[in-house]
């Protein structure tokens, strides 16, 4: 279960009220509590030892240790290079301001960790591990009106295109190289491929997967029902995985009622669990790997 901290992006606290909310401890740049689950880094910018910088919307974050080769055994480096199976939340804070502590969001592993070169606290050159982290609060955020819109445009350029015949192809699931994201209007849309969109669709018989006695209607201008492809794992978090996530293994075929209740509605819960157990072997013959408390949390930022 997450941990309700009550913090919003951007909120200013001292460090005793971020001790008593995550319930660790008041000293160092990374704090464990296993009362909450979490592990609170410190990005602390006026300090000079630990070189961290944000680059393309990754963090890369120092470990600790302050002299000699940083490890991971015996500390808290190992905690967050395990972040991505182990459990633990991970929320980060940045002081740009000597005692104030600003919430920036829960952040993720984006990149396997490495390690760098940097100067120790005594000026020795040594090795240090660097954390490559992305924020999955911002993240979901900001991609909502980018993806609705990207949903719209899919929907009514489905018209244009010539409808497959029910079950008129081979249907293969494997992996397919991601596709680069590119700019509209200052928001990141993940390219779509319609035609892969309209199979999965025929796929279904242009029927509702969630169930296939949902009522739907024969399209204006083809001879098929009204069905909406929606994308199970939402392409906003296309950064999260190796491989595209606009596949066929990843599209299910909806109807109106169902795929709004997946974006607006109460109790999507349950139908997102339906489809995912229906879809999650298929999900992973294309490569595409993620747990269910994870994609609820997808759905819960958008």
């Amino acid at each position: 279960m997450k941990f309700k901290h009550g913090l919003k992006i951007g909120q200013k606290i001292t460090n005793q009220e971020l001790c008593d909310k995550f319930k660790c401890g008041n000293m160092g740049g990374m704090r464990r509590s296993k009362t909450t689950g979490t592990l609170v880094i410190i990005s602390d910018y006026t300090k000079p030892l630990y070189a961290d910088k944000w680059i393309g919307g990754i963090l890369y974050y120092t470990g600790m240790g302050k002299k000699g080769d940083q490890v991971l055994e015996g500390n808290q480096n190992k905690t967050l290079y395990e972040s991505n199976i182990n459990g633990v939340e991970i929320h980060l804070f940045e002081v740009r301001k000597a005692r104030e502590y600003t919430y920036c969001g829960e952040v993720k592993l984006a990149e396997e960790p490495y390690m760098d070169e940097q100067l120790d606290d005594d000026g020795i050159m040594r090795k240090v591990w660097i954390f490559p982290l992305i924020n999955i609060t911002a993240l979901g955020k900001k991609k909502r009106k980018a993806n609705l819109i990207a949903d719209e445009e899919l929907k009514e350029s489905l018209n244009e295109l010539p409808f497959l015949k029910t079950l008129d192809f081979t249907r293969i699931i494997k992996p397919k190289k991601k596709s680069n994201p590119i700019m509209i209007n200052n928001e990141t849309i993940y390219p779509r491929d319609h035609e892969t969109s309209l199979r999965a669709l025929a796929y279904a018989n242009y029927l509702c997967e969630v169930d296939t006695a949902h009522p739907t209607f024969i399209r204006r201008n083809k001879e098929v029902n009204y069905t909406e492809p929606h994308h199970l794992i939402p392409l906003a978090y296309s950064s999260e995985f190796s491989s595209s996530l606009d596949v066929e293994a990843n599209i299910v075929s909806l109807c109106s009622n169902c795929h709004n209740l997946l974006h607006y509605g109460r109790g999507y819960e349950v139908l997102l669990e339906q489809l995912y157990n229906e879809r999650k072997d298929e999900l992973k013959q294309a490569n595409i790997f993620v747990p269910f408390d994870r994609l609820l949390e997808m759905y819960e930022a958008l």
